[in-house]
This record gives C-alpha cells, sequence and structure tokens, in this order.
C-alpha cells in the first residue's frame, strides 16, 4: 500500500507540471530549503522501503547470485516491456514525423537502450506531456535502484552484511559524503550523478540498517509520532541530510508494520512498479490527445488508466517473472561452472 501511494504520489508531482514548477513552488521545497519536494520524497520512500525487504533474505542465506537474480527478475521484465513499447509501439502514433522516417530515425533505436539503464529519452517527433523532448523521464531512478543493489551485493560477497557495525560505519562515511555536498537537491540539474546517488543511498541503506538493527528498534505509535514531529524539525534546519533519512525510514517502516484494510489495489497484486514505470508515458498520450489545463483533471483520467495497465502489467509480465526469478541465477551458475575447470586447467 506504501509503495503505491508513493507511486501515486509522483503521479501527483509530474501532473502538476502542467500549471506550476514542481520543483520551485512545491510547498516541501520551500520548506526544507531546498532539500526535497514531493516527488523525491515519493522515490525516497521506494529506496527506504526497497532497502528494509531485501536485506533479510540476503542476509540469511549469503547467496549473492540469487539475490541479483531475484532483483533482475522484478525490475528488467516490465522495464524492457515498457521501453520497447514506447519506442516502436507510442512513439510512431505520437510522432509529428512519417511512420517510416520515425522508424528510419537512429533516434528511435537509441531509447532501446534505456533497458539498460543508461538513458537515451528521446523519440523523434514525439512531444511530451510537458512541452520536453524526455519521454517517460522517471525511468532514471533505476540507475541509482540497481547500483545500490550491486553495491549491496558486493557488501554480503565481503560478508559485511553479517558485521552490522561495519555497515553502520560505511553508512555513516555516505552520510559524510552526503554533508559535504550540501545545499539544494534539485536545482537545474546541478548536481552529480554521486551525489544524487549518495542522497538516494541515504534512504536505501536506513532501510538495510533498520533490518540489521531490528532487534534493538523498538517500535511504537508513540515513537512514530516523535518521528514525524523530529522529521518536519529536520526539514527546517542544515541538518536534514543526516538526520532526515532515517527519520523517513523510521516512519515509513513503521506504517508498514500496521495493519491496513484489505483493498482490491493492494491484495495480491503489487501495481506500484507499473504505476511508477508507466504513468508518465500515459501523460504524455493524453496531453497529445487533449490540451489539459487543470493538473487535477490530468490526474484524475490519468490514475485510474495507468492502474488498470499496471494490474495488466502486474498480472502478464510481472508475476509470471516472479514465478521464473531462478532462471537467470541457473544461467549464471551454468556459465560458472563451464569457466571453472578452463580457469583451472589455465592454471
Amino acid at each position: 500500500m506504501l509503495r503505491l501511494v508513493a507511486a501515486s504520489a509522483v503521479l501527483v508531482h509530474h501532473a502538476m507540471k502542467i500549471e506550476h514548477d514542481i520543483v520551485r513552488d512545491d510547498w516541501l521545497y520551500q520548506f526544507s530549503q531546498g532539500y526535497a519536494q514531493l516527488g523525491l520524497l515519493a522515490v525516497s520512500v521506494f529506496f527506504a522501503l526497497s532497502g528494509f525487504l531485501i536485506t533479510p533474505g540476503l542476509v540469511k542465506s549469503g547467496n549473492v547470485i540469487g539475490y541479483l537474480s531475484r532483483r533482475f527478475m522484478r525490475i528488467m521484465p516490465l522495464l524492457a516491456a515498457v521501453v520497447v513499447g514506447t519506442s516502436l509501439v507510442v512513439g510512431p502514433w505520437f510522432s509529428g514525423l512519417p511512420v517510416a522516417e520515425y522508424y528510419s530515425s537512429p533516434v528511435t533505436w537509441r531509447y532501446l537502450k534505456t533497458v539498460t539503464t543508461f538513458l537515451s529519452l528521446q523519440l523523434p517527433g514525439v512531444v511530451d506531456y510537458d512541452g520536453g523532448d524526455t519521454i517517460n523521464g522517471p525511468i532514471w531512478t533505476l540507475h541509482y535502484e540497481w547500483t545500490c543493489y550491486l553495491l549491496l551485493a558486493v557488501l554480503a560477497w565481503a560478508g559485511v552484511m553479517r558485521r552490522r557495525w561495519v555497515f553502520l560505519s560505511l553508512y555513516a562515511t555516505a552520510l559524510a559524503g552526503l554533508w559535504f555536498g550540501l545545499g539544494p537537491i534539485v536545482v537545474d540539474g546541478g548536481r552529480t550523478k554521486l551525489f544524487i546517488f549518495l542522497f538516494l543511498f541515504a534512504y536505501f541503506g536506513a532501510g538495510v540498517l533498520i533490518q540489521l538493527f531490528s532487534d534493538v528498534v523498538p517500535w511504537s505509535r508513540t515513537l512514530m509520532l516523535a518521528a514525524l514531529a523530529l522529521l518536519v524539525a529536520a526539514w527546517a534546519t542544515p541538518f536534514d541530510y543526516l538526520i532526515a533519512p532515517l527519520l523517513t525510514t523510521y516512519l515509513v517502516v513503521g506504517i508498514g508494520l500496521l495493519r491496513f484494510p484489505k483493498t482490491p489495489l493492494t491484495t495480491g497484486v503489487d501495481l506500484s512498479y507499473g504505476v511508477y514505470l508507466m504513468h508518465s508515458v500515459v501523460l504524455m498520450m493524453l496531453m497529445n490527445l487533449y490540451p489539459f489545463t487543470s493538473w487535477l483533471a490530468l490526474f484524475a483520467v490519468c490514475w485510474p488508466i495507468t492502474l488498470a495497465l499496471a494490474y495488466a502489467s502486474w498480472r502478464w509480465i510481472e508475476e509470471p517473472a516472479l514465478g521464473h526469478k531462478e532462471w537467470p541465477e541457473r544461467i549464471a551458475r551454468g556459465v560458472l561452472a563451464r569457466l571453472r575447470p578452463r580457469a583451472e586447467a589455465g592454471a
């Protein structure tokens, strides 16, 4: 439920772009003196939950290849479907170029590189919902998500995940690196990739950390309210980079541990990834079909369409892929088994 709320918040954030500067007009951006805004906060929630939820299996089994295999089958099948579908099916319908010219353009085929999370988000003749040319910009976060996954895999391989105080030391070092890059997180793309990674890892790592120290972390509604009060206070101080990730993650995980009523949107399905990955393309299609002037009307039309597409993607792509989450591990182990005799013979 929390992931779906976060994905829907990102949709709201982007829909507002047709009327507002979604960074400088954002109340959170103004209140936090440039630390965050609605969309970035929602993305941070994703990273915090991800770190918290994937850590137990990795620590318990120590199976790094199996862990990466599961991550691959959760992320990549839908990403590939969305990138290919956007480039080769949606793109020509909404391009201002003739179909033959669209398909003959190298820009069209360069878009497919986005499957690797190294982005090329322009499509020839296609105008995005905000008048720009970046089609499905939210995919940018997946590169950093994979970087977090791979870093965690390396740490697990090195035995760090079973030494929680060592991970705490590394996390504190990452926060120190973030602290030395202080300033508004979003100012016309003025932040380096390293800074953005450290910002997002602060949340991802906080989720890992809370899981590693779960036996000593107390949970109560009183403490959650206190964390919320401290978080709001931290946003207005220069120390938000150091304090906000842990407080946000504690609050988010605490909410996740509460009992929520079952709903068709959250029972037996996970629509959050589909909503996140497809909402921007739906916004582009809607704005090209009809020039909405109200962001609220655009959201009201876009959200149910995106939910329907997310449900279809869950049933036909994501859930079947998760049913075969061991496939990449089998392939990797098969390749390693063939390479080992050659390496031993060479030695």
